[in-house]
């Protein structure tokens, strides 16, 4: 596990990442037996997590099985990588695009990847049909091949004791018990259709949450928050948390991608424990600064 005073470049970029905040919002982690996250996205708070043995989930079968190539093969996964990053500084952007095409045919983990290094701002999109639908980043070639291949490696290191399911998050939590520690990192209230047809659906969440305090099982949970002057309003109820603080997790990609403009995104942070935690001013330092690939 990293020490809390590490920025950790992403292995698989993720619009909401907790990459600069997990250093701080892992000194909260208390040491259980085992570490569960059912949001997984892109990771940021596995190499802190702290805990070795961990259970981490998504209900997105392209992203589950590239955790498991990272995990198992970061080599293998290197190699793919490049052969799609060859092809498209050789041939230029008509490769994109049909990368993009045989990923919405296959879902093919190794396409998905390669679409989430070219692709405008990051921004993993789906169409209400299902299909990844940005564009290639024209002014960005991708992360060099040789540096991504070092990333994958250290990735590989932090991840190597988590079991990955493609799953419900209630499945994910089916099992849980006072012994684990779980951080929640979901989609906002009601999002549908960007990256599955599934709905989240506020009750059946508040419901778990209930459930897991009703075992004993500690947890934190990012959820709503400001993003310029749009807020996602979807308190917790005050009876499922002890407290709450706020974050800064970093800037929108939306409407960077848009040009309209750079939006600072707050999220609120909750724990269903006691905690002195007080991070809306620390974070906000923290994140403007430059860090080192450690």
């Amino acid at each position: 596990m990293l020490k809390p005073n590490n920025i950790v470049e992403p292995v698989i970029k993720w619009s909401g990442s907790k990459r600069y905040v997990a250093p701080e919002l892992s000194k909260y982690i208390s040491i259980q037996k085992r570490y569960i996250e059912p949001f997984i996205g892109g990771g940021a708070m596995l190499p802190f997590r702290q805990i070795p043995n961990a259970l981490a989930s998504d209900i997105i079968p392209e992203l589950v099985n590239l955790w498991k190539q990272i995990q198992s093969n970061p080599t293998g996964v290197a190699q793919e990588y490049q052969t799609r990053w060859d092809r498209l500084q050789k041939e230029g952007h008509s490769v994109y695009y049909e990368v993009r095409d045989s990923f919405n045919k296959t879902k093919n983990e190794f396409d998905f990847l390669f679409l989430t290094r070219t692709c405008v701002n990051g921004l993993i999109r789906y169409n209400t049909s299902g299909e990844f639908n940005n564009s290639m980043h024209k002014n960005r070639p991708g992360i060099n091949p040789k540096t991504f291949r070092e990333i994958l490696q250290k990735w590989s290191h932090f991840i190597k004791n988590v079991e990955f399911r493609k799953c419900d998050y209630r499945e994910t939590l089916a099992d849980a018990n006072k012994n684990d520690f779980v951080f929640l990192d979901p989609p906002y209230g009601g999002t549908k259709d960007r990256y599955t047809k599934t709905e989240f659906i506020l009750q059946d969440f508040y419901n778990e949450l209930e459930r897991l305090n009703s075992i004993g099982a500690k947890w934190i949970l990012t959820f709503d928050g400001t993003a310029g002057n749009r807020e996602y309003d979807f308190q917790l109820p005050q009876e499922l948390y002890k407290h709450k603080t706020e974050i800064k997790t970093g800037n929108s990609p939306f409407t960077k991608s848009m040009r309209t403009s750079i939006d600072a995104v707050y999220e609120s942070v909750y724990f269903n424990f006691q905690s002195n935690a007080e991070l809306r001013s620390n974070i906000r330092k923290n994140v403007t600064q430059e860090f080192a690939f450690i």
